[in-house]
């Protein structure tokens, strides 16, 4: 048997673009067999203007999502806290594994700063740097020695993800960088969405530690389903 994680989903209180809730989220998981949800709302200084430019009521909105969450789940799905970060520098986007609030609440303004100050930062406190969807439209491509990963395979069809040059980009890379690890994320966003991607494993994800240590370890499936990732349900 294999246990499925997502590790790219946003819900509506901690992320402007989403509009389906923690709750519904949940449930939504739940329903089509995921055991493990990692929850990677956005934050970035847009985010954060929301709150008023308030750095610490943005990092309170955030984690009071993952709260709700693990309310909503009462044990019957395995929920992780990530994010998906952008930094000042430009409009790329991060998933970022194994930071936690403490961690988030003592660095203020974390997202001020660019990939490679803080892929040396996060490196050294073992934390996990993946390049979210790098082919979309407004992207820079970034050099792999300031990255941990690529995520190779991104189901929000919404936008031009270009998943094969994605993978192609890993593919080159990982000759070089033979610890580059590539991930594949839903990027749940809305209540017509539905989980398309994540990783398959042969044990649960039950906690950060746990999903850092897989994602490094590379023992793990990749789920990528463009057939069912798509713009609208009825279509």
């Amino acid at each position: 048997m294999k246990f499925r994680t997502e590790l790219h989903c946003h819900t509506s209180l901690a992320s402007g673009c989403s509009d389906e809730s923690e709750r519904d989220t949940v449930e939504k998981y739940i329903k089509h067999g995921y055991t493990t949800l990692v929850l990677t709302n956005h934050f970035h200084e847009g985010e954060i203007d929301s709150c008023g430019g308030d750095y610490y009521d943005a990092v309170d909105r955030f984690y009071e999502a993952y709260r709700l969450a693990l309310e909503a789940a009462a044990g019957r799905i395995n929920v992780l806290c990530g994010m998906e970060i952008r930094f000042t520098e430009c409009d790329n986007d991060y998933l970022v594994f194994g930071m936690t609030e403490e961690y988030v609440r003592a660095h203020e303004n974390i997202h001020d700063t660019d990939v490679c100050d803080a892929h040396e930062m996060f490196r050294r406190d073992g934390i996990l740097l993946i390049q979210a969807h790098p082919m979309r439209n407004r992207i820079r491509i970034v050099n792999p020695a300031y990255l941990d990963g690529i995520e190779v395979f991104n189901g929000h069809n919404a936008v031009f993800s270009r998943n094969e040059m994605a993978e192609a980009w890993y593919e080159y890379n990982k000759r070089f960088y033979p610890d580059l690890i590539k991930t594949s994320g839903t990027d749940h966003h809305d209540d017509w969405h539905r989980p398309s991607a994540g990783i398959l494993t042969d044990e649960p994800i039950r906690t950060m530690d746990q999903l850092v240590a897989t994602l490094r370890s590379g023992n793990y499936e990749l789920i990528k389903r463009p057939d069912i990732a798509k713009i609208h349900p009825d279509e």
